[in-house]
């Protein structure tokens, strides 16, 4: 009436869908959708419309086999058919009651076809009552554990989930700008309700749902909290959306450590921590690792969790190299839990060359049959975990001669039963391992809580949606294995030193004391010390004495190894110098390292005869001199090798990682111009030109330098 407001309902005002325009159809694919809509209703309802289809369709078939008299070629094929389900039943279903199951209906089902085919189903003789009888029977019979095994189970509970859903959305949707959609599916799970909305499609889209996202949040109160709503795309359905709403964070206790878990070998599932549903998370143990995250997220706490599981396999080694000023290394030291601590980068530069050396010998002399290396107690599988490794392989901080050599460690060692476990606070490549390739080489990934989401793309693509820097307890990752997988998010252990050294102890009473590790590669020469060679058993076997001085205290196995020969430190550390310092060039023609290496240790002799005789220096810095500048003139080398037009180096950057001064990187920078091994692409930036060795362009510019000396000196004496 005129006067009066006017209201409607919101089913008044809603505005009416409108679909994209349809294409013409004509009633033949009217016909098709028909039968392809009942289709799929049979399919959906197979557990009862097979069962009632099969005895009929038998019986059909059993008329048509007796009209055209070929029972005997249905009781051939019905004999081959039931032979072959007989056969491959185990290949095909996993559980003995399927299996039986498949073979008794393939037999009975063929023998019965092959008789009603050879007497005729409607004869009217005795035999064919009692193929009816029997075709009634059976059909009862198979069709009853038919239906117990396909039939739907939870369907009116979940139906009931879905209507409460449906009702609580239709409360609120119209309030977000999301009225028409509807929730089509629930489901619970653990302490997470998973709810599918559909959109109205034109109208409602994903970034729609994201927006509410706050607004759900308040609308489950009580039911969830904040930050514990997340909404996630439908693949396939752009109207259509995944809302997550949990009940609590199911992960914030703490995680205890479950020792009946604990495998006893490196082919068992291990622990890495509980998802969600309360349930353990249990992983490989042999995968190469990639770890990222910020400092106190759990990154040290995930290592002693590994060394605490590999602790217990006998036919594990593990070996720890920590360059954060051995904060990692001073528990794993204490606990005796790991074959070596690492604490610098030289000694890690030579064990990374080991490893190296040791793969190459495993896969000339270790075969056992197998195409992959399958880790024993003899060979047993060797685990390198590196804690933080930008001061080792960076390409800011690191070292290139062991960035090259974990390159071929992580393409070829898993094959082998050598595996890598890298950590590092920041996953870039520049900041982390350096090269892609390495990386790729990593595919079990671990991010644990970042600064900023985009952080968490170095570890799992899915950082968009899975935001790790607002992960809030200690220990919680995200996992992720495989390039297809969804990333899981769990929580790993809580591993205190204390717990960590009753774990470590009680392994290795259990297990007694491990036999000794024979290297591969031992009987290969390592560096020559002196006069005589050392090979890399003998350099493996005295590994401890070479441990620094400031972990001397923690490391049982430092003093075992002191108290058993009381001067095998100073002699480890005194030979140890050259081996620490890269491998010298061989001599242009030669091709002999070693004779590059006398010469190299006679021009050290001949400096170290000119020290005046009342100066008195520290004898191992005087022993150690030669080698620390080989070793500074090695990494120049590198680094200026490593140099690219796109990337070139700079005095700074060479001057930072030789750890040379400005006077001699620009003195050689000059030199190496001047004999044609290097260019200068622009101001102040430097690359290595094609085919150019940088270490015989330095030997012969000291040969240059040296050879001018001594005409100088000549020209003094004869004035």
């Amino acid at each position: 009436m005129p006067g009066k407001d006017i209201v409607l309902s919101p089913a008044e005002y809603a505005p009416v869908a409108v679909g994209a325009p349809p294409w013409p159809q004509d009633k033949k694919h009217e016909s098709e959708a028909a039968i392809v809509t009942i289709s799929r209703w049979v399919k959906r309802n197979r557990h009862f419309t097979v069962p009632m289809a099969v005895p009929p369709a038998m019986w059909l078939a059993a008329l048509a086999l007796h009209h055209f008299r070929a029972g005997l070629y249905t009781l051939a094929c019905g004999t081959l058919l039931a032979a072959c389900v007989w056969f491959f039943a185990p290949h095909k279903w996993d559980r003995p009651a399927e299996q039986w199951y498949a073979r008794l209906s393939a037999a009975l089902g063929a023998g019965w076809l092959a008789l009603a085919a050879l007497a005729g189903p409607l004869s009217g003789s005795v035999i064919s009552v009692v193929l009816a009888s029997a075709l009634a029977a059976g059909g009862v019979a198979w069709g009853y554990f038919w239906w117990q095994h396909k039939r739907p189970r939870g369907m009116k509970r979940r139906n009931k989930l879905i209507a409460q859903c449906d009702a609580w959305w239709q409360s609120h949707c119209h309030v977000w700008n999301l009225h028409g959609s509807r929730v089509i599916d629930a489901k619970l799970s653990g302490v997470t309700l998973q709810i599918r909305v559909q959109g109205i499609a034109g109208r409602h889209s994903f970034q729609q749902f994201e927006q509410a996202k706050h607004l759900i949040e308040s609308a489950a109160e009580g039911q969830s909290d904040i930050g514990l709503v997340r909404v996630a795309q439908v693949k396939g359905h752009p109207s259509q959306a995944d809302i997550f709403l949990k009940q609590e964070n199911p992960l914030r206790e703490k995680v205890e450590y479950d020792m009946a878990l604990a495998p006893q070998s490196v082919h068992d599932l291990a622990p890495f921590g509980k998802l969600e549903s309360g349930t353990w998370k249990m992983t490989s143990l042999r995968k190469n690792r990639f770890t990222n995250g910020e400092t106190r997220s759990g990154k040290s706490n995930d290592l002693l969790v590994g060394f605490a599981n590999l602790s217990g396999c006998r036919d594990a080694r593990t070996v720890l190299i920590d360059l954060k000023g051995g904060r990692s290394g001073r528990p794993v030291l204490k606990s005796g839990a790991a074959e070596y601590v690492i604490t610098e980068v030289d000694e890690a530069r030579m064990y990374l060359r080991m490893m190296v050396a040791e793969e190459k010998a495993r896969s000339m002399y270790a075969y056992d049959g197998n195409e992959q290396l399958h880790a024993t107690e003899d060979v047993p599988a060797i685990f390198t975990l590196v804690d933080e490794t930008h001061g080792l392989t960076s390409t800011t901080n690191g070292d290139p001669e062991c960035r090259r050599q974990l390159a071929t460690l992580t393409s070829e060692g898993a094959g082998l039963e050598e595996y890598e476990w890298i950590y590092t606070q920041h996953g870039s490549l520049e900041e982390s391992v350096g090269t892609e390739q390495i990386r790729a080489n990593l595919p079990f990934r671990a991010c644990y809580r970042v600064a900023e989401a985009r952080h968490g793309a170095y570890t799992i693509p899915e950082y968009a949606k899975l935001d790790a820097s607002k992960l809030e307890e200690d220990g919680t990752c995200y996992i992720k294995y495989g390039k297809n997988a969804t990333p899981e998010q769990i929580r790993a252990p809580y591993m205190p030193h204390s717990l960590f050294f009753r774990i470590a102890a009680q392994n290795a009473r259990l297990l007694g004391p491990r036999p000794p590790l024979r290297l591969f590669c031992g009987d290969q020469i390592a560096y020559r010390a002196g006069d005589r060679d050392v090979i890399w058993q003998e350099w493996w076997d005295t590994r401890w004495t070479r441990l620094h001085p400031a972990f001397h205290a923690d490391s049982p196995q430092y003093q075992a190894a002191v108290a058993e020969s009381p001067s095998a430190a100073a002699d480890a550390v005194t030979a140890a110098q050259a081996a620490a310092a890269p491998m010298p060039s061989p001599e242009p023609g030669t091709g002999d390292a070693r004779s590059a290496a006398a010469r190299i240790a006679a021009e050290d002799a001949d400096l170290m005869s000119r020290i005046p005789a009342d100066f008195k220096p520290d004898p191992r810095l005087v022993a150690r001199l030669g080698a620390a500048i080989a070793a500074e003139e090695s990494r120049f080398a590198d680094a200026l090798e490593a140099a690219t037009s796109d990337s070139p180096a700079t005095p700074k950057d060479l001057m930072h990682q030789s750890g040379r001064g400005h006077s001699w990187v620009h003195d050689q920078l000059g030199a190496l111009t001047e004999i044609g091994m290097v260019t200068q692409v622009s101001r102040g930036r430097y690359v290595t030109l094609p085919g150019s060795d940088i270490r015989q362009g330095l030997q012969q510019i000291k040969d240059r330098n040296a050879r001018l000396n001594a005409e100088a000196r000549e020209k003094i004496n004869a004035a």
